[in-house]
Parts: C-alpha cells; sequence; structure tokens
C-alpha cells in the first residue's frame, strides 16, 4: 500500500490537535513503564469507565443477555466488569506495546500454530485469515509479522490523521500491510492473487448491508466479503485467535485451516462460507467470553427493521444445509 498521502489528509481541528496532544502526554509516560504495571493501570482505567460509563456498561449486560450463554444476573455483572478490566488493560497497553522491542514481544506474545500458516502459504493461492475482537487482535498481527509471517490487513482509517499516522506505523512496523476498507476490494484481490494471506475480522454489525447469520443465538448483520471471496476463488480459511494468560503474556493460536464447501450456487456458498467463519468465532467466544468486546452493539440491526430494511433472512434449507453433519 503506498503511503498516505499528506495534502490528501484533512486539515486537523482543534478536537484533533487535543487528542493527539493527550496521547503524545499519556505515550510519553505510560509507554516506558513496566509492562506488568502497565497492565494494572489499564484494568484500573477499565474499572473507572465501567463506574463512569452506564450507558457502556448497559450495552455489555445487554449483550451478555442476548447471548445464550446461560448466565445468571449475577455471573452476567461479573463478565461486565471483567470485560471492562480486559479493555482497559488492552487499550492502555497498546501504548507500551508499540514502543516494545522485539525481545520484548517474544517475552510478552506466545505463538503457537505457525505451522498452520506455513502450510497454508505454501500452498500459493491466498487465503483468509480469520478472527475477532476477542482477546487482543492488535498483538497477533504484530507477533506474526514479528516472526516473518506478515499479511494484509483490512481496517479503517481513524478520523482524527495525527493518530492515524501513528496507528499505521504500528500496524506496519514488521511488515503488515493496512488496506483501508475504502475500495478494499482492488488491493484484496491483488495481495490475494500474490499469494498472501488478508486478514479479516468477522464480528462486527454491518448495517443493512450485511447478510444474516447465527451468532450467540441471535441473527447478527455480518458483512460478507470475506465469505465471498472464500466461496468464489476456493480460499482456505485459517483461524487465529488471542488470549491474555494469568502471568501477564498473551496467547496467540493458529489453529488448522478449513475449506469452505463450493456447489456453485454463488449466493448460498457466500451465506454458509460466512456462517462457518462466524461459527470458529463463537466457538472462541464460548471457551471464555471475558474477552471479546461485549462493549460493541453486535446486535443493533434487527431483521426487517430500520430504514433503508436490511437484507431478507436466509431460505429455511439453507439453515439446514448449514446443520448438516457434512459442514
Amino acid at each position: 500500500m503506498p503511503p498516505l498521502d499528506p495534502a490528501a489528509a484533512p486539515a486537523p481541528t482543534l478536537r484533533h490537535r487535543l487528542e493527539y496532544g493527550a496521547f503524545r502526554l499519556l505515550d510519553g509516560v505510560l509507554g516506558r513503564l513496566p509492562w506488568g504495571t502497565v497492565q494494572a493501570l489499564g484494568e484500573a482505567a477499565g474499572m473507572a469507565f465501567y463506574l463512569a460509563d452506564p450507558r457502556h456498561r448497559r450495552v455489555v449486560r445487554e449483550n451478555l443477555r442476548r447471548a445464550d450463554l446461560g448466565l445468571s444476573e449475577a455471573e452476567t455483572r461479573a463478565m461486565a466488569r471483567a470485560c471492562f478490566r480486559h479493555f482497559g488493560g488492552l487499550f492502555v497497553g497498546l501504548l507500551r506495546l508499540r514502543r516494545a522491542t522485539p525481545e520484548e514481544l517474544d517475552r510478552w506474545i506466545k505463538v503457537e500454530g505457525l505451522e498452520h500458516f506455513d502450510a497454508v502459504k505454501a500452498r500459493g493461492k491466498g487465503f483468509i485469515q480469520l478472527t475477532g475482537h476477542y482477546g487482543n487482535w492488535e498483538a497477533i498481527a504484530l507477533a506474526q509479522s514479528r516472526m516473518g509471517r506478515s499479511l494484509a490487513v483490512i481496517g479503517r482509517e481513524l478520523d482524527n490523521p495525527l493518530l492515524e499516522r501513528i496507528s499505521l506505523a504500528f500496524r506496519t512496523r514488521f511488515g503488515n500491510r493496512v488496506i483501508l476498507k475504502d475500495g478494499a476490494m482492488r488491493e484484496t484481490l491483488k495481495a490475494l492473487k500474490a499469494g498472501d494471506g488478508v486478514g479479516f475480522l468477522l464480528d462486527q454489525d454491518a448495517l443493512t448491508t450485511g447478510v444474516w447469520v447465527k451468532f450467540l443465538g441471535q441473527w447478527a448483520s455480518t458483512f460478507g466479503t470475506a465469505g465471498s471471496l472464500a466461496a468464489r476463488y476456493g480460499l482456505p480459511v485459517l483461524p487465529v485467535f488471542s488470549w491474555p494468560n494469568g502471568d501477564g503474556t498473551t496467547t496467540v493460536r493458529f489453529e488448522p485451516p478449513f475449506e469452505v464447501p463450493v456447489t456453485g450456487d454463488a449466493a448460498r456458498d457466500a451465506w454458509v462460507a460466512t456462517q462457518l467463519m462466524t461459527a470458529r468465532i463463537e466457538a472462541q467466544i464460548r471457551k471464555d467470553p471475558r474477552w471479546w468486546f461485549w462493549m460493541h452493539r453486535r446486535f443493533k440491526t434487527r431483521p426487517a427493521e430500520g430504514h433503508p430494511l436490511p437484507a431478507p433472512l436466509p431460505p429455511s434449507e439453507w439453515l439446514d444445509l448449514f446443520s448438516s453433519p457434512a459442514l
């Protein structure tokens, strides 16, 4: 991806400059503290956010109640507090992570299953690297590129142009490439044709542009691009997830790749691929729900509601197909 053109970037506003100044202040202090100290401060900041922000506290609890996790009300509230602590530690920890030496990264992030990445890369046809907002997704891309397994990652440009330059430098530090969402298809196809992996985070509400899949017991509007690409070009899907450990380290684990079924019915194949990918993310969340980003309004879009109306639900025979033992 070519570097950002400073002339094309919007002129920073006063708000952008204040945000940048606050970032530089925090970065100058927290970016040099010991890793454990930064994590502890981040978790404390997460709890302060939990106490001070009733709107997001309500979103987390409502999401947990909607998901069919079988939690009691006491467990829901405890899970909500754990979620805030985790993401406080994650976001504050990024200030320290961006300054970490390669040796520090090797101590803090434990990578497992790289043989699965190497095997799918060796096929030479490109692949979808699948993850979600679970654990520390920034650590995944950082650690694998540090170990020579770079990829292209689709992401949205930050609203603040001063911070976007910093974010881009962090994400591309060891050779990863960022493909911005606006006009991403052309660059995505180029990366895949070159035999590279393209990373997708597939657990955000797609509003009225998404396809409906089942997720945590609910209909969830989901971006269909990754599923369409996997089905159309016969691309393997490589799941990878991360989670924190009790000793302050993070585990990143690559799972065996899987193929999506291709029948020739493009719409059905794309839907099945999207549902299969979503099911992998759900399976990871169910292992330990504390580490998923429950603050996102994942179920905001509802079937047959809103203007414009979202796409219709998939045909019942597609649901029967997904429940088939063959999948």
